[in-house]
Parts: structure tokens; C-alpha cells; sequence
């Protein structure tokens, strides 16, 4: 009787065996790790590290964006695309420039107004700006032999008054974008040497650009007074008005000082 039971005990054994390690319902073993869903996700949303960032810039202003004066005719704004965001940054940059020669404030806030610089404003990543230099230069023009001060303070409330507007117009179509406004410097010490007052009257009305600017998030004053005045060199073009391929290499290098600044604050 015993005999029997542990015959029973080793055939049922054997069965069990058999079924266990030849079912067909037995789960499929894999040399693969399970892995869960979420990190299978992300691994297959891992970026390519090698692909470049893409950066849009747009210009906006006068004949100082427009380059006028530089031999590429791609002025301050075109060096720094190339020095700062295609060798600095490695970046694919689509640059739209729609700064016009001659333009004053008021023909700045008309300028945006337009659709096609209105859907620019929206998608750029950065903006460039310089304007006022025609307001101010205007004074000169209008009253050259008369050149009251009074004049000067007159047009320079009213830039102001039109900068506060265009940057409000900027940041409203663009919420994001940083701004660069470069100041104003004064071409007038070589071309005019009589008039000692008009680097006063460049340094007020960039006080007060400066002023203005801080005023509107993520805007940075760039001066560049000093590069044009305290140069030995020739940075102006033979017009003796606009800087020359030396003169917007240094407002470049300006530029993307200040880029880099913020880069790091903004770390």
C-alpha cells in the first residue's frame, strides 16, 4: 500500500512538471528588460543634441538696422547674426530686416501697422531696434542756424513720447521676445566741429532713451556713444553720418556683450 502511494505521489509529480514547463499558456520568456511606458516614452522623444536651435531676428528702425554705410550692407544687426547666434550659439537664424532709411519715430509707428511687419514682430525670437536719430537730426536740419535748445527738449518729448509707444506696440505683439534698443551716438563732433553742446544733447536724449527702455520687460539699452567718441579711428562712412564696416563691427561687439550678459543673468 505504501509502494503505491509514493508510486502515485512521483507520477503525479512528474505530470505537474511536464505541464508546467511545456504549456502553451506559459508566458514567452525574452532576454529584453521591461521598461515602462513612460520611459520607453522618453526615450523615444530624446532630441537630437546635434541638431542646431533655430532663432528668428527681426530689425526694426532706421538706416543704422538697415546698415546703411557698411560694404555687405548688413550693418551692426547682420554681425551680430553672424558673430553671436551662428558661431556663438551654432544656430540656423532667419533674419527679416524692416528698418527704412530716414525713418523717424512717427514713421516707425506707422511702419507697424503693416501686416507684414506685425507677423514678423509676433515670431521673431529676438529684436533689434535703433530710431531717434533721424528726430534728433531733424532739429539740426530745421533750425541750423539757430540751434536753441529749447528745439532740442521740444522734439525730444515727443520721441520720447512715440519710443514709449513703439516699444508698448512691440511687447504687445510680441510678449516674449527680448529687445535690444541701441542708443544714439553723435556724428556731429567731427562733421560739426563747432557745435561742443551736441554731445549734451546726445547724452540727454539717451538718459532719457535709456530711461524709457527700462521701462518695458525684457528691454536692454545698448549705448554706443562712447565707441564713436573716444576712437582715434575714422568709424564713419563718407557721408559722415553712418558708421562704417568698422564703425558697426564695434556697435556689433557691443551688441552681443549685452547678449551675453543676459544669457548668463538668465541662466
Amino acid at each position: 500500500m505504501l509502494i503505491t502511494l509514493i508510486l502515485l505521489i512521483f507520477s503525479g509529480a512528474g505530470t505537474f512538471t511536464y505541464f508546467y514547463f511545456n504549456t502553451d499558456t506559459h508566458p514567452e520568456q525574452t532576454n529584453s528588460l521591461p521598461l515602462s511606458d513612460k520611459i520607453q516614452e522618453a526615450f523615444q522623444e530624446e532630441p537630437d543634441l546635434d541638431e542646431p536651435k533655430e532663432i528668428r531676428i527681426v530689425g526694426l528702425g532706421d538706416s543704422l538696422t538697415k546698415g546703411v554705410g557698411d560694404q555687405a550692407k548688413e550693418g551692426y544687426i547682420g554681425y551680430v547674426s553672424d558673430k553671436y547666434f551662428e558661431k556663438d550659439q551654432d544656430a540656423t537664424v532667419t533674419l527679416k530686416n524692416y528698418a527704412i532709411t530716414g525713418s523717424e519715430t512717427e514713421d516707425l509707428l506707422k511702419r507697424l501697422e503693416q501686416k507684414t511687419v506685425r507677423n514678423g514682430v509676433q515670431k521673431a525670437d529676438y529684436i533689434f531696434l535703433t530710431i531717434g536719430g533721424n528726430d534728433l537730426f531733424g532739429v539740426v536740419k530745421n533750425h541750423f542756424m539757430n540751434l536753441d535748445q529749447q528745439y532740442f527738449t521740444l522734439q525730444k518729448k515727443i520721441y520720447l513720447e512715440n519710443l514709449t509707444t513703439i516699444l508698448a506696440t512691440i511687447r504687445n505683439l510680441n510678449p516674449d521676445a527680448p529687445i535690444y534698443f541701441t542708443g544714439l551716438f553723435n556724428p556731429f563732433s567731427k562733421a560739426f566741429g563747432d557745435i561742443p553742446e551736441m554731445n549734451e544733447i546726445v547724452d540727454d536724449w539717451n538718459q532719457g532713451s535709456r530711461s524709457t527702455v527700462s521701462d518695458t520687460t525684457d528691454a536692454t539699452f545698448v549705448p554706443v556713444a562712447d565707441l564713436f567718441l573716444e576712437n582715434e579711428e575714422n568709424l564713419l562712412y563718407e557721408d559722415a553720418f553712418h558708421p562704417n564696416d568698422e564703425g558697426y563691427h564695434l556697435m556689433g561687439d557691443r551688441i552681443v556683450t549685452y547678449l551675453k550678459e543676459n544669457n548668463v543673468a538668465n541662466r
